[in-house]
C-alpha cells in the first residue's frame, strides 16, 4: 500500500500527486493484465471443451484400412466381400440407400477380423443400396472404404419352387398327376400295396363272417392295383382293379 507524504510546500504536494498518478497507473495495469488472462482462460477452456466432444475415432490414422472387393445382388439381399486387414478386432459394414450416407444408415459389426465376407438380408426388391466398410481395434476406426453400389433385383412374382409350395400337393386334386380311385395319396409304393391288402382282407373277413356272399366279396374286392407317383412330391396313389 502507497503512502502519502503531507506538507504545505509545494514540492511535497506535487510528490504526492506523482504518487497518485503512479497508483492508479499501477491498478488501471492490473485490470488489464486481468482482462486478457480472463481472454486466454476463456479460449483454453473453448479448446478443451471441442477436444472432449471429437469422437476417438477421428484420430484413427494409424488404422489399416480395408477395401471391398465384390458386392454380388440376390433377392432382398447382397453379399460384401473384402479385404482380409490384421492387427484389427474386426470390421464394421455401413450401408444406405442415401449414397452420401446422410439418412437412413444402416451398420454392421464383424467382430473376426478374418471374416471377409457378409450376406446383408432384409432388404427391399428392385433398391439401390450404396455400401463401405472400415476396420476397427476397440473404440478407433480407420477411414471408410470406397463406396460400392448394387441393385437388388425385382421380386419374382413366382417360381417353380412356390408354384410347387403354393398351388400344388395341398389337396388329393392338385398334384402332378390324377389322383386314383384309391382316394388317397402314399408316402411310397410299399404303401399302396399294403392298402390293397387290408381292402382285400377286409372284404375277405366279410365273407367268412357271413355279413357278404361270395359274389358281393368277388365284386367288391379289387383283384390286383394300377399306381404311379406324382413328380412334384414323390407321393403314390392308384387304381384298383376289378374282375
Amino acid at each position: 500500500m502507497a503512502s502519502f507524504l503531507y506538507v504545505k510546500k509545494g514540492k511535497n504536494i506535487i510528490h504526492k500527486e506523482k504518487i497518485k498518478v503512479k497508483r492508479k497507473d499501477k491498478i488501471m495495469e492490473i485490470k488489464r493484465n486481468n482482462k486478457l488472462f480472463k481472454k486466454i482462460l476463456a479460449i483454453f477452456l473453448t479448446i478443451l471443451m471441442i477436444a472432449t466432444t471429437i469422437p476417438l475415432n477421428v484420430f484413427a490414422a494409424s488404422m489399416p484400412t480395408t477395401t471391398i472387393t465384390s458386392v454380388k445382388a440376390q433377392s432382398k439381399a447382397f453379399t460384401v466381400k473384402w479385404k482380409k486387414k490384421s492387427g484389427i478386432t474386426g470390421y464394421q459394414i455401413q450401408y444406405s440407400t442415401n449414397s452420401k450416407f446422410k439418412k437412413g444408415n444402416k451398420s454392421i459389426k464383424i467382430k473376426n477380423a478374418k471374416t471377409i465376407s457378409k450376406k446383408i438380408t432384409k432388404l427391399k426388391a428392385a433398391k439401390k443400396y450404396y455400401v463401405r466398410i472400415r476396420t476397427y481395434k476397440g473404440k478407433k476406426y480407420s477411414k471408410w472404404s470406397k463406396v460400392k453400389s448394387i441393385k437388388t433385383p425385382k421380386e419374382s412374382k413366382c417360381t417353380k419352387d412356390n408354384i410347387q409350395k403354393e398351388t400344388h400337393c395341398t389337396n388329393n386334386n392338385n398334384h402332378s398327376i390324377k389322383c386314383g380311385n384309391m382316394g388317397r395319396w402314399f408316402n411310397s409304393r410299399d404303401e399302396v400295396d399294403n392298402y390293397w391288402v387290408q381292402v382285400d382282407n377286409n372284404y375277405a373277413k366279410q365273407y367268412l363272417d357271413g355279413t357278404i356272399t361270395f359274389e358281393e366279396y368277388h365284386k367288391k374286392s379289387p383283384g390286383g392295383y394300377e399306381c404311379w407317383s406324382c413328380s412334384y412330391c414323390g407321393k403314390w396313389t392308384g387304381n384298383f382293379k376289378y374282375n
